[in-house]
């Protein structure tokens, strides 16, 4: 019987060269984190269908593969960049996880905002970030979060500071260029807001190349009181990609956050999202949209923590499913024993339009208060009948028809995104799937 260490030490067995470079100019604090997520990945080993979070996500074809890690490249053809990008925005450039400058626009910073790439930030900011990198500790993180610590290498630091308005959107963009099969890359963001701060964020994670390959990202965004948060992450990877995602988000009192996530590319995808309402008062809305078709699979996890009173959280995950796809949703609302009027709301719905597609949804509550309002479902169905003959009836053929349906599925939640650049951003994300879904 092959053991978890085993299993660890085969997927990363092609990583010997760049842990040894990447720990040796490690300093002491740093390393021994590393060190500790190392020991955690090596101890849980790849997750398999037996274990509880991914009973139905096998990770058996990532499993297969043997990952190697790239160094800095060049992007020779950089349209899907400019069609994606504004470059009246700040738009923070990553090539196969390492900081593309010359590709970046950082003019015109606002005062009180910083933003730096990982490495530049811990030799410069040393003191600041070991607590916010801290914060969780690296053993007792999931598997692919504590690899995430073991081995980033690059990333996005951005703070604002108390009481200052962030006017332009932060793009945050990792572009995998395709060129080398089966790499690798660990790109790691930190985003942290101060008392009565505003900023709107979106990372994006692209490729138009059909390679094999694999990002393990980590998120981590801290929120202070009074601060509110615009979030979004959308991610249309190569259609052999594999996207294991991590984001967490941690709220104080006041706080008020506005998250959204959109999956429509890569072979598998994970999204891991967490939020913790640690102070009175604080309010998340987290909605997400997963487009999926031919044989591509989406699992979303997502725990909403209520620790504190008076809190609010809004959750909406909405799929469609075309062809062979399959989706997963697991969404989790805790409500600890302090957290006294708690308002809480979580709803999954799901749109099969053929019968070879499969969602798999387990939308749950674990309550300890006795003075809450916490409700939660999941609706899984295909288009009505009704409504398709009803426009066929006026000369719509049917693949149109298709179309115009599934186009109002998914506005209803693409218009809860309030910040009008991450829509349209995440629109042009999206196009490419409803094209071919008929």
């Amino acid at each position: 019987m092959i053991s978890q260490i085993d299993t660890a030490s085969a997927f990363l067995s092609e990583l010997t060269e760049y842990e040894e470079s990447l720990f040796k100019n490690a300093t002491p604090w740093l390393k021994g984190m590393r060190v500790k997520g190392l020991e955690r990945f090596k101890s849980l080993g790849l997750p398999t269908i037996k274990d509880e979070e991914w009973k139905y996500t096998s990770l058996s074809p990532l499993a297969q593969k043997k990952f190697s890690f790239v160094g800095e490249q060049k992007l020779n053809d950089n349209r899907d960049l400019e069609k994606y990008v504004d470059r009246s925005e700040i738009n923070i450039v990553y090539l196969n996880g390492f900081f593309a400058k010359e590709l970046s626009n950082l003019d015109g910073l606002s005062n009180g905002l910083t933003i730096q790439n990982l490495k530049q930030a811990l030799k410069e900011n040393e003191q600041e970030l070991q607590p916010l990198l801290s914060k969780y500790d690296a053993a007792t993180q999931g598997a692919f979060a504590a690899l995430n610590t073991a081995y980033f290498h690059d990333g996005a630091f951005i703070k604002v500071k108390k009481n200052m308005i962030a006017d332009k959107l932060i793009h945050i963009i990792h572009i995998t260029n395709g060129k080398i099969p089966d790499t690798i890359s660990f790109p790691r963001t930190l985003i942290v807001l101060e008392a009565s701060s505003e900023a709107a964020v979106l990372e994006s994670h692209i490729c138009s190349a059909n390679e094999s390959y694999l990002t393990n990202a980590l998120t981590d965004i801290f929120v202070g009181e009074n601060a509110h948060l615009d979030y979004g992450k959308g991610q249309n990877e190569s259609p052999e990609a594999f996207h294991i995602g991590t984001t967490r988000i941690w709220q104080e009192r006041d706080s008020n956050v506005e998250a959204f996530s959109l999956a429509a590319g890569s072979l598998l995808t994970r999204n891991d999202l967490s939020v913790t309402l640690d102070g009175p008062g604080a309010h998340a809305t987290i909605n997400g949209l997963y487009a999926i078709t031919d044989k591509q699979h989406v699992d979303n996890h997502t725990a909403v923590n209520h620790k504190a009173p008076n809190c609010t959280s809004r959750e909406l995950y909405k799929g469609i499913l075309h062809q062979q796809a399959r989706g997963v949703f697991n969404g989790k609302i805790f409500v600890q024993r302090e957290a006294q009027l708690t308002n809480a709301y979580q709803l999954n719905k799901n749109l099969l339009l053929t019968k070879g597609c499969q969602i798999d949804t387990k939308p749950q509550l674990e309550i300890f208060a006795d003075d809450v309002k916490c409700t939660h479902g999941a609706t899984i169905g295909q288009l009505n009948e009704d409504e398709m003959f009803y426009l066929q009836s006026r000369a719509i053929p049917k693949t149109v028809a298709v179309k115009m349906l599934c186009r109002g599925f998914v506005d209803d939640i693409l218009n809860e995104i309030k910040h009008n650049s991450i829509h349209l951003k995440l629109e042009k994300l999206l196009a490419h799937v409803l094209s071919v879904i008929s």
